[in-house]
């Protein structure tokens, strides 16, 4: 079913779903004990930390009309939270699938956005984040691949 949305309120789900990411890097940081794992959950935290900043300093005038846009689906939180808790003694496996599929699940989120939004300057920045999540997921999944 389209719904409508406010941009604002798409951007405040935004930020909650990734500061609920931010969450799970935080606790995969004191979880992880290998020297390569903890570099690359560093690197991916620095990434994701940087992405929020700029998302909570986003200026919505910029983007053209915030009252409404449209887009594909009325997501709700049990629909992009992983079930699964991670934990400091969680396996490592089990740490990075988590996250991927936590980043896997907000790149959706923003390409249903994108292909559906009005404006041309919205679509650019939900395809920015597309981009981002892409990059994040590639280094997780080539991280899984070559050590694991």
């Amino acid at each position: 079913m389209t719904t409508f949305k406010e941009l604002k309120a798409l951007l405040d789900r935004s930020i909650a779903w990734e500061e609920q990411l931010n969450d799970l890097y935080d606790v995969a940081q004191l979880g992880l004990r290998n020297p390569d794992s903890r570099r690359l959950i560093d690197f991916l935290k620095e990434r994701q930390d940087s992405n929020l900043e700029v998302l909570r300093n986003i200026e919505l005038k910029k983007f053209g009309p915030v009252e409404w846009v449209k887009y594909a689906r009325d997501y709700r939180d049990e629909d992009m939270v992983p079930k699964r808790t991670i934990n400091r003694d969680s396996k490592p496996e089990e740490i990075f699938t988590t996250i991927l599929e936590y980043e896997e699940k907000l790149k959706e989120f923003y390409q249903a956005i994108a292909e559906n939004v009005v404006s041309d300057r919205q679509k650019d920045l939900f395809e920015s984040l597309v981009t981002f999540k892409e990059g994040q997921i590639s280094r997780i999944n080539n991280f899984i691949k070559a050590e694991m």
